[in-house]
């Protein structure tokens, strides 16, 4: 079951501001030190994904994660089937360009890896999971949050370098990110200022 959880912050769009009192900061960072210290060294030991690069799983996953929890957070839902859903769906690619298969390549890696959690997703959610990552190189209305989360989280980027498109997303959060990004490359790295933030991600 997709459970909702208690607004974790202020549904307003001038948190992306870099200010030490936002009440987003600390939940995400909470749940990004989760993927980093849990789920990324799998998906690193377990997916053919490159570790650099525009696809990269330290570069374009690290950010797509970080959007996606920040996303789902803003809706009032429960981070962690995004993380997985973001963290899995490159995990498949070969190459930078092209590949329009990998997310069908990435769902029996994610349901390999999903099967180390066995108390943190339920059946119902790790379908919602596997079907983000198989549809997110084409879908367009998100059947659940989850697809909505990392189906945006992955296109902000997109919206960043070739113009902004309202069809391509799903939240109300995405679509304000992908207008704002020098806001937003602002806040990750007042989140996590160690970590190398740009617009190419």
């Amino acid at each position: 079951m997709i459970r909702p959880i208690p607004i974790l912050i202020e549904k307003k769009e001038t948190n992306l501001r870099k200010d030490s009192s936002n009440p987003n900061s600390l939940e995400i960072e909470k749940a990004f030190n989760f993927y980093l210290k849990n789920l990324k060294p799998l998906v690193a030991k377990t997916g053919s994904q490159q570790k650099t690069g525009m696809h990269g799983l330290d570069t374009h996953t690290n950010a797509v994660v970080f959007r996606g929890i920040d996303y789902s957070l803003h809706m009032g839902y429960d981070p962690i089937p995004v993380i997985f859903a973001c963290a899995f769906h490159d995990m498949a690619r070969t190459e930078d360009e092209g590949d329009t298969d990998h997310g069908k390549r990435a769902v029996p890696m994610a349901i390999k890896i999903m099967k180390q959690f066995p108390y943190l997703l339920d059946p119902e959610t790790r379908l919602s999971v596997l079907s983000a990552v198989l549809n997110h190189t084409n879908g367009r209305t998100a059947q659940d949050y989850i697809s909505a989360c990392l189906w945006d989280a992955d296109r902000t980027r997109m919206a960043w370098y070739y113009g902004y498109d309202d069809k391509f997303f799903n939240t109300s959060r995405g679509k304000y990110v992908a207008q704002h990004w020098k806001k937003y490359i602002e806040f990750q790295r007042f989140c996590f200022p160690k970590l190398t933030w740009s617009k190419q991600y």
